[in-house]
């Protein structure tokens, strides 16, 4: 027997779209039970709420200023923090005159813009917009921008990062998915073992410093294990799609915990499905689960770059979805792609940035996380917008 339970009127298929409001309610992120709900109105969209954290808000981060975009000793700018979680931004302009040592989380370092050199113990990696670097809690790293206006996201997380491929290992052929086997991993390479160092110490919470008569980043000679450092592109990530339009995040995930506290995802623009409405369509329902979303746009023809939206478990996401429509020919190349970051951890945006969150988070949704001139957004958020 199915699984599946049909009770009600079902208009049209879920991955269709038509007058009605379709939302997704999952549990345990996108990974536990799930019920696919046809709505009159949109839960996404209410006129008034009793405190912000309820609600799904954004920034756009040009206008903030980490320290270390002027101060070579500075440090990047804490966005959003939760327990055993931490989101920030970097801009730094010059190169780190001390390596690091991250002793309480491991990072996930996504290089947004610009061209970077990261030396760790095991050896460097040059790094490009597009690329992330992968650090376990521990090793010791510098970082040197190779260009100017460079950008980067760091995700800290308590739980060690894994790759996903448990996930796609167990639908077969992992390949057709995520080929890890493309990911470069760093080699010793220094000829001598450099001169005094200063190592940050991030431990605790506190940033504190020892301080050795070589570079720890210069000093080993070889290396034996696992990857535990390593670099790909999110461009190397493919976006799988149907025929019928959109897959959720857990289709794009490349990083995960082997708990899935958290999940880190790379969504490209899908292939276009060929199914027609009402059964086919083009963009995401409206969606509530019990995870914490983050999401920033690295590259899309319409959405603005270096915004950076939390969509809480509060609230559910109002979603955008239209009928399919196909792009002229000659095709060409859609250099979309979204950085999706889902946590088990309840986020809060840190007092240094609440002050910069969009006016009207319900209208900037559209505008700046979607990329929607509100001429295109639903009624009720048009006459919202209208005042």
């Amino acid at each position: 027997m199915a699984s599946n339970m049909r009770k009600g009127k079902i208009p049209y298929r879920t991955t269709g779209v038509g007058e009605y409001v379709d939302e997704t309610y999952t549990l345990g992120g996108f990974f536990g039970d799930w019920a696919h709900k046809f709505r009159r109105n949109n839960l996404g969209h209410p006129v008034s709420w009793s405190d912000p954290r309820l609600m799904y808000s954004g920034l756009d981060t040009t206008a903030l200023a980490p320290s270390d975009a002027t101060d070579p000793r500075g440090a990047p700018l804490r966005l959003l923090e939760g327990d055993g979680i931490a989101v920030s931004v970097s801009r730094r302009a010059e190169a780190m005159p001390f390596a690091e040592k991250h002793v309480d989380r491991h990072q996930i370092r996504f290089y947004d813009r610009g061209r970077w050199l990261v030396e760790t113990e095991l050896g460097a990696l040059e790094a490009e917009a597009g690329d992330f670097v992968v650090l376990p809690r521990g090793m010791i790293y510098r970082e040197t921008p190779l260009e100017a206006g460079g950008v980067a996201w760091i995700f800290e997380t308590e739980s060690p990062v894994q790759l996903a491929e448990s996930l796609w290992d167990s639908v077969g052929f992992v390949g057709m998915f995520i080929d890890y086997s493309e990911m470069d991993v760093p080699e010793p390479a220094a000829e001598d073992s450099g001169g005094e160092t200063e190592v940050r110490v991030l431990f605790d919470g506190e940033a504190h410093s020892v301080v050795y008569d070589f570079d720890p980043c210069r000093d080993v000679i070889g290396w034996v294990g696992d990857p535990v450092v390593f670099k790909m592109s999110v461009w190397d990530v493919p976006a799988p799609g149907t025929s019928r339009g959109h897959l959720p995040p857990p289709a794009h995930a490349v990083l995960w915990s082997d708990d899935k506290s958290f999940f880190f995802n790379a969504l490209a623009f899908a292939p276009w499905p060929n199914t027609p409405a009402p059964d086919g369509s083009i963009g995401a329902p409206s969606h509530a689960n019990d995870y914490d979303e983050v999401w920033i746009t690295h590259s899309s023809a319409v959405a603005p770059r270096e915004h950076l939206w939390l969509l809480p478990r509060t609230i559910p996401h109002p979603g955008f979805k239209r009928p399919p429509a196909y792009p002229p020919n000659p095709v060409e190349p859609m250099r979309e792609m979204r950085i999706n970051f889902d946590t088990r951890s309840t986020l809060r945006w840190t007092p240094e940035v609440e002050q910069a969150l969009f006016d009207d988070p319900v209208t900037a949704l559209y505008t700046s996380f979607m990329g929607v001139p509100l001429k295109y957004a639903p009624e009720k958020v048009r006459e919202r917008a209208a005042g």
